[in-house]
């Protein structure tokens, strides 16, 4: 007798996929969950209009804009655009996509009164979105935006259902993400574990795998444990040091690609920290090639000033030079500020960035060489210190890769933050923002540069990679940015 073969048909014999990180947090609305280590979960539960396409680029630090959830798009005049999107797609609740969904994502943000204020820094070029059909929609900016399109296919720009939303609010969505993408909510565990599974219904194909489960492992060594005894399949934020160990353990392979360039952001609201030339001699008394070649192994690069090579032959200069080390000239300008031996305090997350405590204390080291009281202080509620805060002096933090425009890059970097004296370079950014003149915009972003450099508000450090450990049956590759991309076309088995 011939048993039934439907059985067999129906079995899921995708394999599951669990990655050990360094932090699981609690709040997944792709608005407010934009840091490092929310970036690689979000990225697979939600879509955006326009998509990043990386695969062309031979490092995965570039990428072309293509049709993401809309399908296709058009300039109606300088600052407004049509999208139509894809008919057939929907939510992981099984509500169908429109165009109120867009509209009630960036209306959310854009209220004055959200939460949502890196997401509306980032988004505020745009005036209006206006619904044409149940399909369209069209987004109006405040003058014309030579970046709209990337800012569309950011992370902040996650499409996110209209009626389950307003049902569940911010809160609640943010504990139970519902979007598009090639995975859907399951289960969360803050500080433990998320799990997703496959959304099989996905426009851009059938998962590859059945479920993937991000597991917080703080601890280096405990993320290398686990990938040898084959409790996760892939690692994150390895350090230089560990590369040879997660190499040699036989089963796996280390993968990298250059992600943001790491920073010191400096609290000019703090009355130490309010002379100019306190923050020059701070800069000039760092040895950022030392930290390059003790802490990263030769593998991080350093950046010449706020800049990236991804903003193309037209907005980036060659020519500035990478920050200067000079310890007698910070001496000299030391001696000239109003700096009298205050303690500075340098604040940093014990686990957040790869190196992170390691930096701050050679930082440290480099700044009492020039006399400077200052001392490393680790917080995990570093990002939420206010500058009234008498202990901020120092922060350390990271920009955004992408959108690659100078506008987002530069501008949305330093904007908002703890630089007080800041008009001018606000006033040539409003330009830059909205002029499609390339040339002039090359000519507003380099004075943009030459205002940082003088006023110091904070300081370049290095551009830094991001080290995988993969298990070598898995045919996967990371993006820039610290996406950790799961689609079907970017995960496959040996």
């Amino acid at each position: 007798m011939l048993l039934p073969t439907f059985a067999v048909a129906q079995e899921d014999t995708r394999p599951p996929l669990t990655v050990g990180v360094n932090a699981v947090r609690a709040n997944f609305d792709p608005a407010l969950a934009l840091g490092n280590v929310d970036i690689p979960m979000t990225y697979n539960i939600f879509d955006t209009l326009v998509a990043r396409d990386f695969s062309r680029s031979k490092d995965r630090t570039a990428y072309e804009l293509v049709p993401g959830l809309a399908q296709s798009w058009k300039r109606i005049d300088d600052r407004t655009t049509e999208f139509s999107l894809r008919p057939g797609v929907r939510f992981h609740n099984g509500q169908p996509l429109t165009s109120a969904d867009v509209k009630f994502t960036f209306d959310r943000i854009l209220d004055p009164a959200s939460d949502y204020v890196s997401a509306r820094n980032l988004l505020k070029v745009i005036e209006r979105i206006d619904i044409v059909g149940d399909l369209t929609v069209r987004i109006t900016t405040k003058g014309p935006s030579p970046i709209l399109l990337h800012l569309l296919a950011y992370h902040s720009s996650n499409i996110v259902p209209k009626a389950y939303f307003e049902s569940v609010g911010e809160s609640g969505f943010g504990q139970k993400p519902v979007g598009t993408g090639p995975f859907a909510f399951l289960k969360l565990q803050p500080d433990d574990s998320m799990q997703l599974k496959a959304n099989d219904s996905y426009f851009r194909g059938r998962p590859t795998i059945s479920m993937l489960t991000f597991k917080a492992i703080p601890e280096v060594s405990a993320r290398i444990t686990a990938l040898a005894n084959g409790e996760v399949d892939i690692i994150n934020s390895l350090p230089p040091d560990q590369l040879k160990a997660a190499a040699g353990l036989g089963c796996c392979e280390v993968r990298s690609a250059l992600m943001n360039h790491h920073f010191l952001l400096y609290n000019t609201f703090n009355p130490v920290m309010a002379d100019k030339k306190l923050r020059q001699a701070l800069n000039l008394a760092i040895n950022r090639q030392l930290l390059v070649d003790a802490l990263w192994d030769g593998k991080a690069t350093l950046p010449r000033s706020a800049q990236y090579e991804a903003w193309g032959p037209e907005l980036y200069n060659p020519n500035r030079p990478t920050p200067v080390f000079d310890p007698e000239r910070a001496r000299q300008l030391l001696s000239q500020s109003s700096y009298k031996g205050q303690p500075i305090h340098f604040v940093t997350h014990p686990v957040y960035y790869t190196n992170g405590v390691a930096v701050a204390e050679a930082v440290v080291q480099m700044w009492k060489a020039i006399g400077v009281n200052a001392s490393v202080r680790v917080d995990e509620g570093w990002t939420k210190l206010k500058k009234e805060d008498p202990v901020l002096a120092v922060r350390n933090g990271s920009d955004w890769v992408v959108p690659t425009d100078p506008a987002v890059t530069l501008y949305m970097t330093w904007a908002k933050r703890f630089w007080k004296d800041e008009a001018r370079f606000n006033e040539l950014a409003s330009e830059g923002e909205t002029t499609l003149d390339s040339k002039r915009r090359y000519d507003i972003y380099q004075m943009m540069i030459d205002i940082f450099e003088d006023e110091a508000p904070g300081t370049y450090l290095y551009r830094a990679p991001e080290f995988y450990g993969v298990r070598s049956t898995i045919q996967w590759l990371p993006y820039t940015e610290y996406t950790m991309d799961f689609r079907p076309d970017n995960i496959h088995f040996k």
